[in-house]
Parts: structure tokens; C-alpha cells; sequence
């Protein structure tokens, strides 16, 4: 096994890590009932970058999720059994702040530790300051987008206020602009591209936190089959520059189609965003259904926020008659590569078949 594809095991939601949790994998295949592992939640749309690969760009961008929604959604996850949640976009998490009660970024890590749910943030913000030093240890992992170093930022800049750096991760996109603006881009603004010194950038970056734990290069996920041409473009230049064994790029050798067999991983991984037709907050199948349209898409919401608990119940009653737990545009539960134009969980999605499925033969030598 390569570096890269190791790395992409261990800090990527491609890889296996799901063999990870036998407990639910028990629970699918003996019980016929899903559990949440880990619940994605975009708290806010508010964004300070507008980066010309953003798969949400049409999103609407004033929307934030109140905190009393909040915490009923962490209570009702938690009460199905999730584990852990990822506070993520949408926008930047950091800027979240209820417009009428006040409470922000520190509250929702606070309830959520209460709840003894692991936590985990993903930002593109080149300081942590917002954040409270005495929630660092509630706080599992914090992964940084680098997007700021094509926005004038230097390696220096960054400040990451005292934040065990070991729980540190940081991230890329490579991509490419042109000269032009996003077509969806909200200020104009015209991104310089990937080049070398981005990179030898990000190498300084590493260099200044040699204790971070990885820097995570992925293609632009709005071409299909990108990553697999920035690992062929890339990867020398990357290996180069790699003096402390942090950069990794996406591979494990899967595709970004759809797994047409079946799609399980909203029950096991949903993302809370806004709803584009109502006030609601909505908890849809996956961060991947917006790359069709740059924003929510109301056919593949499972469940508004207030009806968690009622709607994994009626999922898992549809899975044990039915062998699929949801479906979207009446397609039963399958024939996905019809539905969804990108997947970035074709391989959790074979996996969680795999143990969904009962083989008739499985005993078969």
C-alpha cells in the first residue's frame, strides 16, 4: 500500500475506516436497523472565501441553523446512537452566531461535548481565535482548508492560537480558474490557480507546524474523475516537496460515480443543510448530492430536522421490508448512476451492501 492510498485510509471517508464501527455493521446485518455514526452539520452558510471549486456556490448564503434547532438536532442524533459530528459547510463553521440569541461556535462545541459526542471541524479560516481554549480538549480534530494562501496569505499569517497541532489537519484543492471568476462567484473575485509555489507554500506551512497531522490534496470535485489526474500531474512535485511525510493525495482507486446497487450512507453519515424551498433545515442523504446543482437539493432530503427520530424509525421499517432504507426520485432504491451524477461515498455505499445484503452462499468455501 502506498503512502498516499494509506493516508487516504486513515484521514479521508473514502478509505474503510466504516469496518471500523462492527457495532453498527452488527446492528444492519442481524438487527436490519441503521444507526447514525457520524452526523455532518453545516451551522452556518456565511462564508468569507468564494473559491471558484465551491460545490455549494448557489447555496443561500444568509441561512444559519437557530441554536435551539441545534441542540434538539445533537440530542435526537445522540439519541439514536451517533457518535461523532462534523460541524462543516456550507459556509465556515467559525462564523456561526444565532442572529437573535447570540450564541455561537463555542456554545455548539459545548453542547455537543456535553452529549459526549466526538467533534470534529472543518474551516478555511487562518486563525482559530474564535474559538474558546477551554473547549481544545473537547474539540477531537480540526482540518483547515488552505484556500487563504491563494487569498494573500502567507505561511506566517497563520495563527492557530494554541491549538494542539497534533490534532491538526489541513487540506487542498487543486484547480484551475482560467483568469475568470467562478460563474457562481458572489464578489468577482478571480483566483490565481494552483501553481508550484502553492505548494512550496504549503510545504513552509508544514514546515512552521511540523506536528500537524496531514495535508490532504484532493482534485476539483466538480470534474468527475479529477483526482485521479491531479495524483498523475501532481504527485511528483507533492513528493518533492513532502520533507516530513504529511501530504497525501486522494487514492484508493474508486471512482466518483455512484455505487447503482444501492445508497445506505445518509443513514449512517447524514448532512444537515438549509432547505432551498422552505425555512426549514433539512437532514439529506450526503455532502455529495449538491455537485449537480451547487446547492441543496430538496429530492434528497430524508427528513426535516424536526423529524429525526420518527424518520430513521420509518426508514429502518422500509429497509427490513422493503431492502432499501430511502429512496430518491421514486428510483427504489436503486439504479443510482441514474440519479446521482458524482458520489463521493461509492466505496462506504459497497461496503454497507455488502452487510446489507444477505449472500446465500456466504458460508461457501
Amino acid at each position: 500500500m502506498s503512502k498516499h492510498e494509506r493516508m487516504t485510509q486513515e484521514y479521508s471517508t473514502w478509505g474503510d475506516k466504516l469496518l471500523q464501527h462492527t457495532d453498527v455493521l452488527y446492528s444492519i446485518q442481524e438487527k436490519r436497523q441503521f444507526r447514525p455514526i457520524t452526523v455532518q452539520i453545516a451551522p452556518t452558510e456565511a462564508c468569507e472565501s468564494d473559491c471558484p471549486f465551491c460545490s455549494v456556490a448557489a447555496r443561500p448564503m444568509k441561512r444559519y441553523l437557530p441554536f435551539e434547532k441545534m441542540e434538539k438536532c445533537l440530542e435526537d442524533f445522540r439519541s439514536l446512537g451517533a457518535k461523532s459530528i462534523e460541524l462543516t459547510g456550507g459556509g465556515n463553521p467559525l462564523l456561526y452566531r444565532d442572529r437573535k440569541t447570540g450564541e455561537n461556535i463555542n456554545n455548539v462545541v459545548e453542547k455537543a461535548a456535553q452529549l459526549g459526542f466526538n467533534i470534529g471541524i472543518i474551516t478555511n479560516s487562518h486563525n482559530l481565535q474564535v474559538l474558546d481554549p477551554s473547549l481544545y480538549d473537547s474539540i477531537n480534530w480540526i482540518r483547515v482548508s488552505l484556500i487563504k494562501l491563494d487569498e494573500g496569505k502567507a505561511p506566517e499569517d497563520y495563527d492557530f492560537n494554541g491549538f494542539p497541532e497534533n490534532k491538526l489537519g489541513f487540506s487542498y484543492i487543486i484547480y484551475e480558474t482560467g483568469g475568470v471568476p467562478d460563474e457562481l462567484s458572489k464578489t468577482g473575485r478571480v483566483y490565481p490557480g494552483t501553481n508550484t509555489e502553492t505548494v512550496e507554500k504549503m510545504a513552509r506551512l508544514v514546515e512552521l507546524h511540523p506536528d500537524v497531522k496531514f495535508v490532504r490534496i484532493a482534485g476539483n470535485c466538480l470534474i468527475k474523475g479529477n483526482n485521479e489526474a491531479v495524483r498523475d500531474e501532481y504527485k511528483d512535485i507533492i513528493d518533492a516537496v513532502d520533507q516530513y511525510g504529511k501530504f497525501f493525495i486522494k487514492d484508493i482507486g474508486v471512482n466518483d460515480s455512484a455505487f447503482n446497487a444501492g445508497c445506505y450512507v445518509g443513514m449512517i453519515r447524514p448532512y444537515i443543510a438549509p432547505s432551498t424551498t422552505s425555512a426549514d433545515y433539512m437532514v439529506y442523504t450526503c455532502t455529495s448530492h449538491v455537485l449537480n446543482t451547487r446547492t441543496y437539493d430538496p429530492d434528497y432530503a430524508l427528513c426535516t430536522i424536526d423529524d429525526i427520530v420518527p424518520a430513521w424509525k420509518e426508514m429502518n421499517e422500509r429497509f427490513a421490508t422493503k431492502g432499501y432504507p430511502y429512496e430518491v426520485k421514486s428510483n427504489s432504491g436503486q439504479d443510482w448512476h441514474e440519479t446521482c451524477k458524482f458520489c463521493y461515498y461509492n466505496n462506504n455505499n459497497r461496503l454497507l451492501h455488502t452487510v446489507a445484503s444477505e449472500m446465500p452462499d456466504k458460508n461457501f468455501p
